[in-house]
């Protein structure tokens, strides 16, 4: 599906839902200390605020997917960015932590609709020679979300507290969707109801048989629990650990998940360029296992921490950009890529429910941080187990092309 140019202000557009997306998460780390002290949450309470933004996409990440190849992009963007920006301010009025748990989980309903709408629009607004690119960078609107999140939380948590910082977030999403309305109107950008063809059964039960989208949910899932845990948690880790200071612990969690992005936007040109997934993904759950490992390891001196954290960072940033571009390379044909890219974007919310409130639970019941040493080293070897059916699915890829 070449197209005669690729409309950078809809790619432009694609780009900021992801990034709405990104920092309904990063809002939650920052303010996690706030919310246990105020509101007299447990640890993991407070891990499941943090994480059940993505209760939704743990759940009917595949079927957004599918309706978004139903209902077209518009409808899609526009139901899920409102509901997600009221749940955001309905939850700064929340005086406990059922209903800021239930507003997160609504919130989460934006999180399904626009990070299987993000690839979407990419295929249909990108030229086939940049497509690849785009759709490996794409892996980054969470971490670029979130360090977005945590610089305005930085700059206005101590000012306007976390209530206004959750009703500041619904207001930014409110006028991304006027914005939405206006640049993707259908006088200035003709969307196709489903790019390269009309939904049907066929082509959906296709995508279930192929285990392409399967493998890269599955590798993302794991990543997430990973990833999603030691992010949530940093600046709490990082106040009662290292004696950083609020603003100093968020503006280093902002740093980490930069750093995820900037590897990550490394590994498209990569793929661009013909580099192969299944090594990317090895590197990434070998380096994120050995580097949280040693992070929480009694035996790591103090000093070495920040530097580990880092190093995790590095390590976690090819997995993002490979994930989503290969969940979209395996779709059957363009119309299914919305469902495809579900797979990842289910996988990824299944292991961010689960990440923050099992690095919790480890923590309170084994005794501190020092005891979750060994769990990321179980992640990582699942994921380098799951790394082995990436490569055949990848084979089977090629040997399907080349026919």
């Amino acid at each position: 599906m070449a197209l005669v140019r690729t409309r950078w202000d809809i790619v432009a557009i694609a780009f900021a839902a992801g990034f709405m997306v990104g920092m309904q998460v990063g809002k939650a780390p920052p303010a996690l200390p706030l919310l246990e002290a105020e509101l007299d949450l447990s640890r993991v309470i407070a891990g499941l605020i943090a994480s059940s933004y993505y209760g939704i996409g743990a759940v009917l990440g595949v079927a957004g997917g599918l309706l978004v190849d139903r209902l077209g992009i518009r409808r899609m963007v526009v139901v899920g960015g409102t509901a997600m920006a009221l749940a955001s301010v309905a939850g700064g009025f929340a005086e406990s932590g059922p209903p800021l748990l239930a507003a997160r989980i609504v919130e989460g309903f934006g999180f399904v609709t626009l990070t299987v709408v993000g690839p979407k629009m990419l295929v249909s607004a990108a030229d086939a020679g940049v497509r690849r690119f785009l759709l490996g960078v794409w892996g980054t609107y969470m971490p670029i979300g979130i360090a977005i999140s945590l610089a305005i939380a930085t700059a206005s948590l101590e000012t306007i507290g976390w209530r206004g910082l959750w009703f500041l977030n619904g207001g930014i999403i409110l006028l991304f969707v006027l914005v939405f309305l206006w640049g993707a109107a259908p006088r200035r950008w003709r969307a196709p109801a489903v790019a390269g063809g009309g939904f049907d059964g066929a082509g959906a039960r296709a995508t279930l048989a192929r285990p392409g989208p399967w493998l890269f949910g599955l590798s993302f899932a794991i990543f997430a629990v990973e990833w999603q845990a030691l992010m949530a948690w940093l600046p709490t880790f990082l106040i009662e650990t290292q004696g950083h200071s609020l603003n100093g612990a968020a503006l280093f969690t902002a740093l980490f998940v930069l750093v995820t992005a900037a590897v990550s936007i490394a590994c498209a040109r990569l793929l661009q360029r013909g580099v192969a997934r299944w090594p990317l993904l090895a590197i990434t759950f070998a380096g994120m296992g050995v580097c949280a490992a040693a992070l929480f390891a009694p035996f790591t001196p103090a000093e070495a921490k920040i530097a580990l954290a880092l190093c995790f960072a590095l390590a976690s940033g090819p997995l993002p950009a490979v994930c989503f571009e290969g969940g979209v390379a395996h779709a059957p044909s363009p119309a299914q890529v919305a469902m495809a890219g579900g797979f990842v974007a289910q996988g990824a919310a299944l292991g961010a429910v689960l990440g923050p409130p099992l690095l919790a639970a480890v923590t309170e019941a084994l005794g501190g941080w020092e005891a979750a040493w060994w769990t990321m080293l179980v992640w990582s070897s699942l994921g380098l187990a799951v790394v082995a059916g990436v490569w055949r699915a990848d084979a089977r890829l090629a040997r399907l092309a080349a026919a």
